[in-house]
């Protein structure tokens, strides 16, 4: 169960009563250095305690963009999809980032860390677990809104992180003036990852394109965190997969962009679908490297 599946579990608001945080206003690049990804850590808390305090549909509906996409287990329009959920679940759905990173010109971020899902708000017992994963976009007023939200769901994983650590891209001089061409570079690192990925296996194109710190969501398993353990964990759980690239978005800073699209493994005969999203930063040679990877299957049908 991926973070977005829990929340559509919950069709929840919770609450309600908590006036205060009804009219919070979205956090600003004000609130910190235009270049400090601590600003997409305070609107991913921001976030996940406006939930807590007014449910999953109404906090979702609140901080989710026009046109921010969400995953039910392809890519949608998040706000359609919140606005069909009835409220009425007490469902508790918590989360906070232990890894963040944000653009040059502090118009683009993304945060990951883990989740927990409970049915009722008053337990102790925590239902589910996963890793979720949210890409942030200052809007024309200056507030962040979330334009992506995925994850995966996982085991209990028996431990409990606080701290956020943080990666950068390596800002360079004009990479934003020329986006057009930024953009296909973006477009052609996500092809040529995919070709690799199809031929030479996932685990030899995370080999190439993966930065140090890179980190990887698989649905059942804790996140992995760092090229070698990326690597050699994905090549334990799949060999080649062919990938078909549907979006792509970059910062006018040329230095952070992300992709998603469909991600099919095993074989003709009986292929596993899935779709991906991936979070690319610009490297020290001016070339894009992957910093975040996820891949979400879609559930097969329940046999009669």
């Amino acid at each position: 169960m991926n973070r977005s599946v829990s929340r559509t579990a919950a069709l929840a608001a919770l609450l309600l009563a908590a006036a205060a945080m009804l009219t919070l206003p979205a956090l600003t690049a004000a609130a910190s250095d235009a270049n400090d990804a601590g600003v997409i850590v305070q609107a991913e808390r921001r976030f996940a305690a406006q939930v807590r305090a007014m449910g999953v549909r109404a906090g979702f509906l609140r901080w989710l963009a026009p046109t921010g996409v969400v995953f039910r287990p392809g890519p949608v329009i998040g706000r359609t999809s919140y606005e069909k959920q009835p409220p009425g679940w007490n469902g508790l759905l918590a989360w906070h980032p232990v890894h963040a990173a944000i653009s040059a010109d502090g118009t683009l971020g993304w945060s990951t860390g883990p989740w927990t899902w409970k049915r009722d708000s008053t337990q102790k017992k925590v239902d589910a677990f996963g890793e979720y994963m949210s890409v942030w976009r200052k809007q024309a007023d200056g507030s962040f809104r979330a334009v992506l939200d995925c994850g995966i769901g996982h085991a209990d994983p028996a431990r409990e992180e606080t701290e956020v650590h943080y990666s950068a891209p390596v800002p360079g001089a004009r990479l934003g003036s020329r986006p057009l061409a930024a953009r296909q570079s973006l477009y052609q690192a996500d092809a040529t990852f995919a070709r690799i990925a199809a031929t030479e296996g996932v685990s030899g194109a995370i080999a190439r394109y993966a930065t140090d710190d890179i980190v990887v969501l698989r649905e059942g398993a804790q996140r992995f965190s760092g090229r070698a353990v990326a690597q050699d964990s994905v090549r334990a759980r799949e060999r080649i997969a062919k990938m078909t690239s549907n979006a792509q978005y970059i910062a006018d800073s040329g230095d952070l962009g992300y992709t998603y699209g469909s991600y099919v493994t095993g074989t003709l005969a009986a292929p596993d679908s899935a779709y991906y999203v991936h979070v690319w930063h610009r490297g020290a040679a001016a070339t894009w490297r992957l910093a975040f990877q996820v891949v979400m299957p879609v559930p097969k049908p329940a046999k009669k």
